[in-house]
């Protein structure tokens, strides 16, 4: 927890610069302790790889094609970082998806079996002809405070009592991610705000997940009960295309698996944005 103290230390000078104190004293607590996955100093874990099912799980189909093994996690082993929102305390995920195209985007219900989350007592197990394998890369957990993009409903609320304050939002935010982020690495992440390549990931986890097309009313036409349920939708992991894995998920292009608060991760919606 010490770096997240230090990292809200530096938020705040950030923000403080140019910002008047009111705006600061808004956007601070909207900092999200996250952890981002790339090469360097930190937790170690490894994505792709060898799969890892429940023991006598049949190996999850979509459309009749095997879902494609992207990683498995074990949550237990950030309990040195402290009490990361979104994220469980002790859970070890696997995560699956039909990443070859025409792969779904999470956009309609019917979609639902293209992607699983499988948790629990996890055994290797071996692929079935069609799936495509990817290979094991090590990378590291290292923890940030992560802010909200500027399409974020947070901030567009902020923007209706200061006008003017979105284009100022949107460099500082720029900025910040440069400070927290390797340069180029690819933008792998565990709970926190995403790094959205289109809109906020919440609306279409809300709508396609209750069988409502995405072009149903977004922020602000939503209702206030609306509101509060698409912002229940949390980011758990967050995958970018990648080249060591053979992912490549679009131009850019990122996998957002989201969960809602107090529900188990088979649960997890996923949603795919593309340039």
């Amino acid at each position: 927890m010490d770096y997240f103290i230090a990292q809200f230390r530096r938020l705040r000078l950030l923000l403080d610069a140019f910002l008047a104190p009111e705006v600061t004293a808004v956007l601070l607590p909207l900092a999200r302790p996250a952890l981002r996955l790339c090469a360097g100093d930190g937790v170690p874990l490894r994505l792709g790889g060898a799969p890892l099912l429940p023991p006598d799980e049949p190996w999850p189909e979509w459309n009749g094609r095997p879902l494609d093994f992207l990683g498995a996690i074990d949550f237990s082993g950030f309990a040195p970082f402290g009490k990361i929102p979104g994220l469980p305390a002790s859970a070890t995920a696997a995560f699956y998806y039909a990443s070859d195209t025409p792969r779904p985007w999470g956009d309609e219900a019917a979609q639902r079996d293209g992607w699983r989350v499988f948790t629990g007592a996890l055994q290797t197990a071996a692929p079935p002809p069609g799936a495509t394998p990817y290979p094991e890369t090590a990378l590291s957990a290292a923890p940030f405070l992560s802010m909200p993009s500027a399409q974020e409903p947070a901030v567009q609320r902020l923007e209706t009592i200061y006008s003017g304050i979105l284009p100022v939002y949107a460099q500082l935010h720029a900025a910040w991610t440069r400070h927290t982020w390797p340069d180029n690495a690819p933008a792998h992440q565990l709970g926190g705000w995403p790094a959205l390549v289109q809109r906020p990931v919440g609306p279409d986890c809300l709508y396609a997940s209750m069988g409502r097309t995405l072009d149903s009313p977004k922020p602000p036409a939503l209702t206030p009960d609306e509101h509060r349920a698409a912002e229940d939708w949390r980011l758990l992991l967050q995958l970018d295309s990648d080249p060591r894995l053979g992912w490549y998920w679009g131009d850019p292009g990122r996998v957002y698996f989201c969960n809602r608060q107090n529900t188990p991760l088979e649960e997890t919606w996923l949603t795919l944005q593309a340039a």
